[in-house]
């Protein structure tokens, strides 16, 4: 058989799929090259019908993105996340046909929004997402944005030194101390803590269910938390952290309890989710296992654990190796 003009194959996983190709886009065409169907479609698709018909936009994309299962499986947090980034992407490009992108663009606005470093990774990330949803809908068959480099943007998050903990322990009360108290004393996330609930509470821990991870965990409170708790007035009959109406606190309103006590004490330098690294710090310094912190933090990954507790756990382990090194000059 002759091969017809712009027309070619593409394997994936052992199987061969055949493509109309034209003006940088790709059509799926029908799989046997020698059949009816297979014809008409490749006839249909020179006169410029079919799906070469339609016009791509990232509108269209993104729209398409966020109707996919794909969508739906992410935790809320991280969808809105996602829709910040989504909405510029859509306000600078949405007329913009996302098969005719180039690598270079995508570095060139990363880098125009490199005053905002955590945002400016996103895009790359972000488009990758996109481009890989356009990949699947046969809109294109390569990824532009994929492998694009982060920007650098230093520590990070760190953890609250002790002397930071006493200092914003003395400035809070209330609200504000009891956001402190379960972050630090349980190690989750901020967006964790507000679908925490009083019935969750049992033998001396609560239950959690991670909005990342959807890991369940059973954890056991400290001793100061949960003297906390105990004096806490509950204003909600269902969620620990609720306002004066019983409502549940969102994840904005409790950035704003903490930050303004972080102004007032002066720790603007360490961010609610630097919490979730001193408890990390905390346990590691008490000698746990990576695992054994993991069963607090819920990470899967002990290369993340080993990240959150790195400079404690070397802390521990050099007070131990001076530890040995006195001992071994006065037995000498």
């Amino acid at each position: 058989m002759v091969k017809k003009k712009f027309t070619t194959t593409k394997k994936v996983k052992g199987r061969l799929y055949q493509y109309f190709r034209k003006d940088g886009r790709y059509v799926r065409l029908p799989d046997d090259p020698n059949s009816e169907e297979y014809d008409r479609e490749y006839w249909r698709l020179m006169r410029g019908g079919g799906a070469l018909s339609q016009r791509f936009t990232f509108e269209k994309l993104i729209k398409s993105y966020k109707q996919s299962p794909k969508w739906d499986r992410l935790a809320p947090r991280t969808k809105a996340d996602y829709s910040k980034v989504l909405e510029y992407i859509s306000d600078k490009l949405g007329s913009k046909d996302p098969t005719k992108m180039r690598r270079s663009t995508i570095i060139e606005a990363q880098m125009a929004n490199r005053h905002r470093a955590r945002f400016a990774n996103y895009l790359p990330h972000m488009l990758s997402i996109l481009f890989e949803h356009a990949i699947d809908l046969d809109w294109q068959r390569d990824n532009p944005a994929k492998g694009i480099p982060k920007i650098k943007t230093g520590e990070g998050h760190k953890p609250w030194p002790a002397s930071a903990v006493t200092v914003f322990r003395k400035h809070a009360d209330g609200l504000a101390l009891l956001i402190f108290e379960l972050a630090l004393g349980t190690g989750q996330r901020a967006s964790d803590l507000t679908r925490m609930e009083w019935e969750h509470i049992e033998d001396g821990g609560i239950w959690v269910t991670q909005g990342k991870t959807k890991a369940r965990l059973w954890i056991p409170f400290t001793a100061r938390l949960a003297a906390v708790l105990a004096a806490t007035k509950r204003t909600s009959l269902r969620y620990i952290l609720a306002d004066e109406f019983g409502r549940a606190l969102n994840y904005d309103q409790l950035q704003k309890k903490v930050m303004a006590v972080r102004k007032t004490a002066g720790l603007t330098a360490y961010s609610l989710h630097g919490l979730r690294y001193s408890a990390a710090g905390e346990l590691a310094e008490a000698g746990c296992t990576d695992q054994q912190i993991a069963a607090i933090t819920g990470h899967k990954s002990l290369s993340m654990v080993q990240k959150y507790s790195k400079g404690a756990s070397q802390k521990r382990l050099a007070k131990e190796a001076q530890s040995l090194r006195e001992q071994n000059k006065n037995g000498s």
